[in-house]
């Protein structure tokens, strides 16, 4: 079996075609207040999880959206993926793996040439 066609490749392009599609969705209010809390933490510089947010959001955020918010954030390149995982702290995800992030850093060379 190929890579692009694991289970595990397959299951992952579902969950970022699902989450696309909550995001494409959601209220711009409140994505927008939740990529700004995910943002606002990153500016620490601490690498992140979506399990540092979940009691952060206020009421009303539809499930689905902080992974949306997260991964939308990733795929702007605002935030990078470190490559590592931890496991999920949110019951009904039974401790699933979820990725870890950092603020991703500016490219100085280019503002340099």
């Amino acid at each position: 079996m190929s890579a692009a066609v694991t289970p595990e490749s397959r299951a992952e392009r579902e969950a970022n075609a699902l989450l696309e599609r909550i995001r494409r969705a959601a209220d711009a209010e409140q994505l927008g207040l939740v990529q700004g809390i995910v943002l606002d933490h990153a500016l620490d510089g601490a690498e992140f999880s979506a399990n540092d947010f979940r009691a952060l959001l206020p009421d009303g955020v539809p499930h689905g959206l902080l992974g949306a918010a997260i991964r939308g954030l990733a795929a702007s390149r605002s935030i990078t993926n470190t490559g590592r995982t931890a496991p999920s702290t949110a019951p009904a995800t039974h401790g699933h793996r979820i990725a870890v992030y950092r603020l991703t850093a500016p490219d100085h060379r280019e503002a340099g040439a």
